[in-house]
């Protein structure tokens, strides 16, 4: 086995090959893709959940189904060769495109429509839209994998990820806007019907992007083996990394609405606002590191981004323990924390990846570390949700610490990500740059070359 996975070198592509042309639709997609899935599977559905009494378990369960069910992807990623790329991601994307249809009916439902019932449908649907996904979904990174000229991953990676990251942004306000309706019935109903309309408005522009004819697809004609491709060094080191990191943020992904809502008291419309405002942070770090991390490598990407979610867990770790007060200020560097550690986690993240797994058997080895990662991101809610209700009227004082299912959780989640970072030591990378010169490229030069990219374009060519 090892002798036909070869590691795929950072350095093995020319420096200044093309993209492929129609990829800019690539991004168009992700803008109304993005605004789909951020409304049914973000903030919004937590809040319309939060709001017919969910316990912390219903609320795991709403979390936990979309990352479960990518285990879909190790049955469906045999066909995916079969099928060829576009054709497959397009007919699943279309089908799950449906069931947010039928949420936006629920979310229409008159209140004379007992809480219990409407909570059933909306988690019924969402196990419908889920498993479509799952299936489809296995064939969407080893298309753009095979697309995109490994010395511009990158940079189409931070692009992509800019273009949802602008939609969220303005999709959040817009919720947030529409929830400052004094809680009215019909405002999630309008902003389900926006997700349905953007999800269908997508398809337009996944139809467009460039694909990969059946017979360019290296598919091996046997299948590969399962075990020894988990156990496939280089991929091994790194996936055992990748599933620590994602046992602390499948638990915050489930329960930080919850926290807002419950224990600080937050309004619906301020959630959202502040959610639009780490993902500004997101959107400003990915405008800036998209080219850094193609120069860097990815260990210091991984590595910074590890400690701002230590700091960050461990923050509101202190506010649940009634060590730091919750003010504006401190709302506004949680923002930042988390979204530079998130902006870097992604691209670093799936960059990684994208250049660990060998050609040969691609959609398979895509597909087993996006299970591993999603059954864990799934996995952790479930466990965490009986915990936080039974503990929910739990308190023990040490001192000025007040230990509660909070303050548990977030020093939980902060320890998480330092074991993480242990892990990270170990994951090989051929190219990387020094801790001291990833700092200083992050932190002075890459802000200096996008002031002077946005002072360029504000004075036009040809100016001065």
């Amino acid at each position: 086995m090892s002798s036909t996975l070869t590691l795929q070198g950072e350095g093995s592509s020319t420096p200044h090959e093309p993209m492929p042309p129609g990829v800019h639709n690539v991004y168009i997609f992700e803008v109304f893709n993005t605004t789909s899935w951020s409304i049914i599977l973000g903030a919004p559905m937590l809040l319309f959940l939060q709001q017919l009494n969910a316990t912390a378990t219903v609320l795991a369960i709403a979390v936990c189904l979309n990352p479960l069910l990518n285990i879909l992807q190790i049955p469906a990623a045999r066909f995916v060769e079969q099928a060829g790329y576009r054709r497959f991601v397009l007919s699943g994307w279309t089908s799950r495109s449906f069931f947010i249809v039928g949420m936006t009916v629920v979310a229409f439902l008159p209140d004379t429509i007992d809480r219990t019932t409407r909570i059933v449908m909306m988690l019924f649907l969402s196990l419908g839209f889920n498993v479509m996904r799952g299936i489809s979904v296995c064939g969407l990174l080893p298309w753009f994998t095979h697309i995109i000229p490994e010395s511009r991953r990158g940079e189409f990676l931070a692009k992509d990820q800019l273009a949802g990251a602008i939609a969220a942004i303005a999709c959040l306000f817009v919720s947030g806007s529409l929830l400052r309706l004094h809680h009215a019935w019909y405002s999630f109903g309008i902003l389900f019907s926006i997700s349905s309309t953007a999800a269908f408005a997508s398809l337009l522009f996944l139809r467009r992007v460039p694909d990969v004819p059946v017979e360019k697809i290296i598919q091996n004609e046997t299948p590969l083996p399962w075990r020894e491709m988990l156990f496939y060094p280089p991929f091994l080191k790194y996936l055992r990394y990748n599933i620590i990191i994602n046992m602390a943020l499948g638990a915050s992904n489930a329960f930080w609405v919850r926290y807002f809502r419950s224990f600080l008291h937050v309004t619906e419309a301020n959630v959202l606002y502040i959610n639009s405002l780490t993902v500004i942070v997101v959107a400003t770090c990915l405008f800036m590191v998209g080219r850094l991390i193609d120069r860097a490598g990815n260990k210091p990407a991984l590595t910074f981004s590890g400690i701002l979610f230590t700091m960050h867990f461990f923050g509101w770790a202190l506010v649940a323990a009634g060590i730091l007060h919750a003010n504006r200020s401190f709302f506004c560097w949680q923002a930042i924390t988390s979204g530079l550690g998130g902006a870097l986690w992604n691209l670093a993240n799936i960059r990684m990846v994208m250049g660990i797994v060998p050609e040969m058997g691609r959609p398979h080895f895509l597909a087993l570390y996006s299970v591993a990662s999603n059954v864990t991101l799934g996995v952790v809610p479930l466990m965490w949700g009986p915990v936080m209700d039974s503990l929910a009227h739990w308190h023990v004082s040490w001192g000025y610490w007040q230990w509660n299912s909070y303050s548990l959780l977030y020093t939980t989640l902060a320890c998480t990500i330092a074991a993480g970072l242990g892990a990270l030591r170990f994951v090989e990378e051929p190219k990387t740059m020094t801790w001291n010169v990833f700092m200083h490229e992050l932190l002075v030069k890459t802000p200096s070359r996008a002031m002077s990219r946005i002072i360029g374009r504000l004075r036009g060519p040809g100016v001065g």
